[in-house]
């Protein structure tokens, strides 16, 4: 069962051993935050992986990424039987090409360029199309006393992190480094664990060429290269 932040912030508080008068819930509170954000940062954990949907507008070219996205995987334009992926494009080599997209006619968008918290597509949309994104987002900070962590079955490595922050500004430092050297480590390892591993998923051998002929034609026994690629004078 997940813990609620101040369950969190009781556990946190038993490891620092301060009370309230020494060390505030909201410094605490602020920790389990950064906390998350800290594993957020180490590692994509799959409930982190989000689809949204969105929608382009008629001679729009530049749109926001969702509030607190990490990275994109994919993008791809809705509609109907034209469906399409769109191509991210390096900015760089995209300004090159296209130092001004506004002059080229609207159409279906086949390109996306990637810069900051906005993206723009190419061509410019003539219409209303529908916006698939694949993408990681951060976790949500914790907003009150009754609020769970977005990162599932994580409590405890949340809490050890959180303790190791509030020993370091305590200079317990000490405490910290046993914290940060024997607790949050194997924690984090199991924690990499909790994904699941698409057991469903079953390999598929599949052939491979270079396109060469490795056939073994013709007197192979006088001469080493017959029938192995092409080589000159044989």
């Amino acid at each position: 069962m997940a813990l609620t932040r101040t369950q969190m912030v009781e556990e946190v508080r038993f490891n620092i051993k301060r009370k309230v008068t020494g060390y505030t819930n909201e410094r605490i509170q602020i920790r389990l935050n950064w906390a998350q954000d800290y594993l957020a940062d180490l590692h994509v954990y799959e409930e982190m992986r989000k689809v949204y949907v969105g929608e382009t507008t008629a001679d729009q070219l530049r749109y926001g990424f969702p509030t607190r996205m990490k990275d994109i995987y994919s993008m791809t334009l809705q509609d109907g039987a034209s469906s399409r992926p769109l191509t991210y494009v390096n900015p760089r080599h995209f300004d090159r090409s296209v130092p001004r997209p506004e002059t080229a006619s609207t159409g279906r968008s086949s390109w996306y360029v990637d810069y900051g918290v906005n993206f723009e597509v190419y061509r410019i949309p003539n219409a209303a199309y529908a916006l698939n994104l694949r993408c990681s987002i951060y976790p949500a900070d914790f907003s009150s006393d009754s609020s769970e962590a977005t990162l599932t079955r994580k409590d405890n490595l949340i809490i050890a992190i959180a303790t190791v922050f509030c020993l370091c500004q305590l200079r317990e430092l000490e405490d910290a480094a046993y914290w940060g050297a024997e607790m949050v480590p194997p924690l984090f390892d199991a924690s990499l664990t909790s994904d699941h591993s698409a057991e469903d998923w079953k390999p598929v051998a599949r052939g491979f060429t270079t396109g060469a002929d490795t056939t073994l034609t013709g007197q192979w026994w006088l001469n080493p290269f017959t029938g192995r690629g092409n080589v000159p004078g044989y």
